[in-house]
This record gives structure tokens, C-alpha cells and sequence, in this order.
């Protein structure tokens, strides 16, 4: 498997569930993107008051750690999350940035 189409399939996912979700939740599917919203807010935007970020937030980031808890007891297994070979953190954590930031601006754009 071609890891570039893994990347591909994890976007058009992203994007169907924005375009699918964001008129339901504003498209708050994890930290970053309420962190976005709140900070819109804050500036004067259409977004979310601090309060209500901070909750979404913390309930993003317990639900993320119970996701990860219930794999490692479903399949008795973990794996280790580090960049590919030949690949090191500041690219990894570069193209995290801008990944990121990419999601977040069609989030606030389009939900």
C-alpha cells in the first residue's frame, strides 16, 4: 500500500464529514479545529466562546485517550507513533502544522 493514499483517503474523509457534519457540530472534530473556532470567536468571527471550547477540548482529548485504551484491550496490541523512515521530528511536526492548519481553514470557511 502506497502511504501517499493513505494520506489521500484521511483528507477526503475529513472533507466529506465537514461538508456532512459541519452545519450539525461546526465540524469541532478534535482540539485544533475548536481551538480555531474559539480563537475566531475572539476576534470578532462566528465561533465559540472560550467556556464552551474548553469543554469541547477536554472531551475531545479524554475521548481520544479512551479510543486508544480501547484498542490496545481489543487487540491486545499497541503501536508505536513515530515519523516514517528517513523522516525525522521537524518534518513530521511541519507537515502536522500545516495539515493541520489546512483543516482548520476549511473548517472555518466552510461549516
Amino acid at each position: 500500500a502506497n502511504a501517499v493514499w493513505g494520506g489521500v483517503s484521511i483528507a477526503c474523509v475529513l472533507m466529506v464529514s465537514i461538508y456532512a457534519l459541519g452545519g450539525i457540530s461546526g465540524a469541532n472534530f478534535n482540539p485544533a479545529v475548536t481551538l480555531s473556532l474559539a480563537l475566531s470567536e475572539a476576534a470578532g468571527g462566528a465561533g465559540m466562546d472560550w467556556k464552551t471550547a474548553g469543554m469541547y477540548m477536554g472531551v475531545q482529548t479524554l475521548a481520544g485517550m479512551s479510543a486508544a485504551a480501547s484498542y490496545s484491550l481489543l487487540f491486545w496490541d499497541t503501536f508505536n507513533l513515530s515519523p516514517a523512515a528517513g523522516r525525522g521530528f521537524l518534518s513530521a511536526g511541519a507537515c502536522e502544522f500545516f495539515y493541520t492548519f489546512m483543516l482548520c481553514f476549511v473548517v472555518l470557511n466552510v461549516a
